[in-house]
């Protein structure tokens, strides 16, 4: 199938929000100082003492995880018991899924942030987005990375194409490269008489446990789904990656309402909500540059060489 692609459009002017909320510049200012000052061996160390800091697996509510080994696509990637989605969609059906809530600074249920569904936990996966009426599914895997299948293909990627999963058909209608490395895919799914259209976006080249090389392309993402909660979002464990656009989400949201941000105190917090958020060095150091961008991109009176 020849996919669709959008023409290019001017990407700035959608990242430059609130204009006069001197707020939101001061506290990005005061941000971008901090991250400069802190250098990157700096930024990488402090990351680590947060690991170091983790509670320990031992320590851990996790009973569902623990009685679903084979739900379970990493036996190391914890699922914990308070914040997890539990399954009540069809009655009468087994209620774990290896996902947990997340909120957002203000933002309640923003995101449910999951591992790359399995073979035998796709139906599952389409459980949890019908009962949780989601609108956007993120993807930030693929299906086979360096040889080794990270997913399971849970939809029907073809236009026109149509699957069942459980009690929930799933119909492709639409794909779009929206750029290079965003794969858009507008879903019908149904059940009985009932049927609502979400959107799949598949971020197709952020290397495991790595960064990419852009660092507006996140916020752009975000853009997208600015206005929803509820929103799936999953890479193959649903920390690394996936914690990563969650925490610059957390950092956007809270600088547009004039916040202080502190990546330190943002990781802790995914990371009691969703155990392991941010799973490398690397990706910590990413959300600095990141913000660092986005701060440029929204004319931020500071002047500064990116950290590298």
């Amino acid at each position: 199938m020849e996919r669709e692609s959008r023409p290019g459009r001017r990407r700035t002017t959608t990242l430059r929000r609130g204009v006069d909320n001197r707020d939101m510049f001061s506290q990005m200012k005061i941000f971008c100082i901090a991250a400069i000052e802190t250098g990157v061996q700096g930024l990488m160390k402090e990351f680590n003492q947060i690991r170091a800091n983790s509670i320990p697996p031992a320590q851990l509510v996790k009973t569902a995880f623990d009685r679903n080994p084979e739900k379970n696509r990493y036996k190391d990637v914890f699922c914990v018991d308070e914040t997890r989605v539990v399954l009540n969609y069809p009655s009468q059906t087994e209620d774990y899924i290896h996902a947990n809530w997340v909120d957002v600074a203000s933002v309640k249920r923003r995101f449910i942030c999951t591992q790359a569904p399995k073979e035998n936990t796709v139906d599952d996966f389409w459980r949890m987005v019908w009962q949780e009426g989601c609108r956007s599914i993120i993807m930030l895997c693929n299906i086979i990375e360096c040889g080794k299948k990270k997913c399971e293909q849970y939809w029907p990627a073809e236009e026109g194409e149509s699957k069942q999963y459980g009690t929930v058909k799933v119909t492709c209608n639409r794909v779009v490269q929206e750029e290079k490395m965003l794969t858009i895919s507008n879903l019908i799914i149904t059940t009985g008489s009932n049927n609502v259209l979400i959107e799949h976006i598949a971020w197709n080249d952020w290397p495991d446990r790595g960064v990419p090389n852009n660092f507006l392309a996140p916020f752009r993402l975000l853009q997208r789904i600015k206005n929803q909660t509820h929103v799936v979002i999953h890479c193959s464990a649903g920390i690394g990656r996936t914690g990563t656009i969650v925490g610059l989400d957390v950092a956007d949201t809270m600088f547009n309402d004039g916040m202080k941000v502190n990546m330190r105190d943002v990781v802790r917090e995914l990371r009691l909500q969703r155990h392991g958020s941010v799973q490398t060095d690397i990706q910590y150091v990413y959300i600095h540059r990141c913000i660092l961008a986005l701060s440029e991109n929204r004319k931020v009176r500071i002047l500064y060489l990116f950290i590298s």
